[in-house]
């Protein structure tokens, strides 16, 4: 009785486990999704109002949802708080809970709020526009990898478990 609990056991922490792993994909892909949505309503706050750079991050963080939303209240708060862009992006971003990204999105982001307001309108907006294509080229990749990789993630953590269960009996 003991061991058929155990193998119960072992085959669910694995395959949750592999489950676990798949449904990071498919947060990786709305979270990619809500970042394009803030960065499109960023850029029409930026060419469309005077405001400092904290308050459009506020504005455009109470017009999204979910981590993105955090993202730019955190950077909003440490560029109030005297951080200098720089750190204040890199800790924003680590400080975002449920922000999960590609490193290439990541990275693009990191650019982004590092250079957003060192530039005059116009080179704010090919900024904004080079990320956008950035995060628009990591959805569709992850669009194309998600599915495919997701079964595999679930199939290997099940097949694990039921590896080890074998082994255990």
């Amino acid at each position: 009785m003991l061991r058929m609990i155990g193998a119960i056991l072992i085959l669910c922490g694995a395959g949750g486990f592999g489950i676990g792993k798949a449904v990071q994909f498919y947060r990786q892909l709305h979270t990619l999704r809500e970042c394009c949505n803030a960065l499109e309503i960023l850029k029409c706050e930026l060419n469309y109002t005077l405001m400092p750079l904290p308050r459009i991050c506020r504005t455009t963080a109470s017009r999204v949802k979910g981590p993105a939303a955090q993202f730019l209240l955190l950077y909003a708060d440490k560029l109030d708080n005297g951080l200098p862009r720089t750190k204040a992006a890199a800790q924003s971003l680590e400080e975002a809970r449920g922000l999960t990204l590609p490193n290439d999105a990541q990275m693009a982001l990191l650019e982004l709020f590092e250079g957003l307001g060192r530039y005059d309108l116009d080179g704010e907006n090919r900024l904004l526009q080079m990320t956008m294509l950035r995060l628009n080229a990591a959805v569709e990749r992850c669009e194309t990898d998600k599915k495919p990789l997701a079964k595999s993630y679930a199939a290997l953590g099940i097949c694990t478990g039921l590896a080890l269960v074998i082994l255990m009996v």
